[in-house]
């Protein structure tokens, strides 16, 4: 009853809305005619559809018939052993008890050789996880290796249990590592439902799962952080499905993925994730401190390996907002994932096609061009409000919360969620996640943990970094000048006389 409610009341605001405007917005013949939505619409809404239609042939069909060739395999699919490397860095103690409560539980029910590698930081972790594991009085299939850090970050500590893996002597090949965040609580069956996957299809490299979230209760959480993380996660869930059609993913959640074991044994794997690093033009080397996960995606893509998603299988996934103010805490965030998104995809789309898949390599590029397509409809609307017609711009508002209202029912229809507030919030990550793209995209350098106080020490002069700060917003300002005129044109407020004259200006005053 209450989703009944949710969605007269956005269609309301619509009809509201549809009265408000000038008739000529909905007349075929006129040359205002609100659905003439041109090629960049037609493209954003293009690939949105595409993701939803993919999505479904993913889940009802691809995926079910993967899993009942997995129910229906023997024992001989069966991996001789299972490695689960935790990372535990600076995480609250009652999230350390659930999450490896819940890793051991998994150890003991999967009924494979097993060892949980702990990577941790502070001695206290030590005596904890030693505790817990004791505590269930584990059988001797399940082992328990504990490598201890300095706490120099994420990346070191999973170098560390790459490399005790590798130590292992056992036969890689043979063998499935899954990597778990410190902050994640697998599920029941989550291990199990996975391993089986590696043995049936050789060709598989890597697989991650679905997750599912759990806002810890504190004074930094409110309504619109709950809202956010639950469209946020719907959308993961749509857009991994979209892709894993094609066996491939464009990330390999760091909260729960697992690798085939050879692939964790490559000594060129593992320094990747521990020293990986970006050449660019103009900002030189620069090592990455986040995006683990993508630096592992990366290693595997190019290798040529298949991936795939495993929907079925939730991972809860604790989250902390690192700030009570939601605009504050969704820039934080955002910049974080964003630029590990665009420091990473630079190189993928180096890519040969033939590697990646053709549908994964214009992904890539759509996702470098949608930083701008996104923002085209908003400064279109202002300016033509501006310089032709008020109304174009609620004929826009219109538009835009119609469009907005039909993909988010279309994405609560995968897993049944629906907020009265997602299709201004799908907006708002359209818009404003767009405008943080854009900053990261020319500030590749800027990196930073949301929670965790990393950092990289700079060796670089003050001036050094002083011409780099300098060079990136140069760089900013002039895409935006360009993309702002290029609107410009686009609406009719310059021509070719304007520049015509502009350059005679230049010449006059100038030469």
């Amino acid at each position: 009853m209450a989703m009944i409610f949710k969605h007269l009341m956005l269609i309301m605001i619509l009809l509201a809305l549809a009265v408000s405007l000038p008739w000529t917005y909905f007349d075929s013949t006129s040359d205002k005619f609100i659905f003439i939505i041109g090629f960049v619409a037609i493209w954003r809404y293009g690939w949105a559809i595409q993701h939803f239609v993919r999505a479904l042939i993913y889940l009802k069909i691809k995926f079910k018939r993967l899993r009942q060739q997995e129910q229906n395999s023997g024992d001989e699919y069966i991996p001789i052993h299972v490695f689960l490397l935790i990372t535990s860095f600076r995480i609250e103690t009652e999230t350390s008890i659930t999450v490896y409560r819940s890793i051991i539980k998994e150890a003991i029910n999967n009924g494979v050789d097993t060892t949980i590698i702990a990577s941790l930081v502070e001695t206290s972790d030590e005596r904890l996880v030693k505790q817990i594991f004791y505590s269930f009085s584990p059988p001797k299939h399940i082992r328990l290796k504990l490598v201890l850090l300095d706490g120099t970050g994420k990346r070191d500590g999973l170098a560390a249990g790459f490399r005790a893996i590798s130590n292992s002597q056992l036969h890689l090949e043979d063998t499935v590592v899954a990597v778990v965040d410190g902050d994640s609580i697998l599920t029941k069956g989550s291990i199990e439902k996975c391993f089986k996957f590696f043995k049936l299809n050789p060709k598989l490299g890597a697989l991650t799962t679905n997750e599912k979230c759990i806002l810890q209760d504190n004074h930094k959480v409110t309504e619109i952080y709950r809202r956010w993380y639950n469209l946020r996660f719907s959308q993961r869930h749509e857009f991994m499905s979209s892709i894993a059609l094609s066996n491939k993913v464009l990330t390999l959640t760091g909260r729960m993925s697992m690798f085939r074991g050879d692939i964790i044994g490559d000594s060129t794997f593992v320094e990747r994730v521990e020293f990986d690093f970006v050449d660019h033009w103009r900002l030189g080397r620069f090592r990455f401190l986040t995006g683990d996960d993508k630096s592992s995606w990366f290693h595997v893509l190019k290798d040529g390996w298949q991936m795939l998603y495993v929907p079925d299988v939730e991972v809860l996934t604790i989250e902390s907002p690192p700030s009570e103010n939601f605009l504050k805490g969704a820039t934080m965030l955002m910049s974080r994932w964003f630029g590990n998104m665009l420091r990473t995809n630079s190189r993928a789309r180096e890519i040969p096609r033939k590697t990646t898949g053709n549908y994964v390599w214009w992904v890539l590029y759509d996702q470098l061009i949608s930083i701008w397509t996104s923002l085209f409809g908003l400064v279109l609307a202002i300016m033509g409000a501006i310089y032709f017609d008020k109304s174009i711009f609620l004929a826009f508002i219109f538009w835009i919360l119609l469009t907005r209202y039909l993909l988010t029912y279309l994405l609560s229809t995968l897993q049944g969620n629906f907020s009265f507030s997602w299709p201004f919030l799908v907006y708002f990550n359209q818009i404003y996640g767009s405008m943080i793209k854009a900053y990261s995209l020319h500030h590749l350098y800027k990196q930073g943990w949301t929670r965790q106080k990393t950092t990289l020490k700079g060796s670089k002069s003050k001036i050094e970094n002083t011409i780099k700060t300098t060079g990136s917003n140069l760089s900013l300002v002039s895409s935006v000048c360009v993309f702002l005129t290029t609107v410009a044109f686009i609406v009719g407020i310059f021509n070719l006389h304007d520049i015509n004259a502009f350059i005679l200006y230049l010449k006059m005053r100038f030469i």
